[in-house]
């Protein structure tokens, strides 16, 4: 029996261990890559770095005028991040504590959502007839609706696992509904929030065909559709484009860095209690 578990525990451990390669290889050859000349890179394009050229990084943020880029990524990342963490929030607490009638029956329409294919002309047709086309407004309201099912999930699995004695203490205190939900409900539901604030940053900074269809103006992408501009009709400057790859990543490495006890305990807590 011991023996057994021996092994299935070293197979395990292989398993991860490989898994762990799969993914990690990738992001190590981008770094080596980076630090590369293109002479190097052109004649020996897979083997470790002989000497480091920091300076296509520099290149990469002059050429591309990566400043422009990374203020519109920032800008469309916070706002549609926080934007369906608020609204989510306020959806999810009616639903979790079915305050109205045919509450579950909205869940699961938010969660039918999860399944439904996206239809890129239809949503363009729809963007077009609304004016929302080549706006930050338009694009953060895409990115809010295509996020909104995936956060409500996520709280309203959460939030059942609040006890409800918390919302009968603060209507006996006189505190208002709002201001609950805010004041009291939110800093509960942190970990759960922190979750949905990562996960919809992430599908907001690593979108790409979004800005191009969208965002027409070159001026008002993000530095994912900024990418598209090493790329030559005829050739291609792969370490100068590796270089930018690896900014246009390091922000989301340090926000994942910073937030994973919370996106951990909060993925968890919300699957358990839901």
């Amino acid at each position: 029996m011991i023996q057994s578990s021996r092994i299935s525990r070293g197979l395990a451990n292989l398993v991860l261990s490989l898994v762990m390669v799969v993914l990690i290889a990738p992001m190590l050859l981008i770094i080596n890559v980076s630090l590369k000349n293109k002479e190097e890179f052109l004649n020996f394009p897979v083997t470790i770095v002989k000497s480091i050229h920091w300076r296509n990084f520099h290149d990469a943020w002059v050429m591309a005028d990566m400043g422009v880029y990374f203020k519109n990524s920032i800008l469309l990342t916070v706002l549609s991040a926080g934007g369906t963490c608020l609204i989510a929030t306020l959806a999810a607490y009616p639903i979790a504590r079915k305050h109205f009638v045919g509450a579950n029956a909205i869940y699961l329409l938010f969660l039918s959502a999860l399944f439904l294919p996206v239809g890129l002309v239809p949503l363009l047709f729809v963007m077009k007839s609304l004016g929302f086309i080549n706006t930050y407004y338009g694009f953060i309201f895409l990115k809010i609706g295509g996020s909104l099912s995936i956060a409500t999930f996520i709280l309203v699995g959460f939030i059942k696992g609040v006890p409800k004695e918390l919302d009968e203490a603060a209507a006996i205190d006189g505190c208002g509904y709002l201001r609950f939900i805010m004041t009291i409900m939110f800093p509960l539901i942190l970990p759960a929030a922190s979750t949905v604030l990562m996960l919809v940053g992430m599908g907001v900074w690593n979108d790409f065909i979004g800005p191009l269809i969208f965002l027409t103006d070159k001026s008002m992408r993000p530095l994912t559709a900024g990418l598209y501009i090493f790329f030559g009709q005829y050739s291609t400057n792969w370490t100068i484009l590796a270089a930018a790859v690896i900014m246009v990543s390091l922000p989301l490495i340090v926000a994942y860095v910073f937030l994973q006890r919370f996106i951990v305990s909060g993925v968890t807590s919300g699957a358990i209690k839901g």
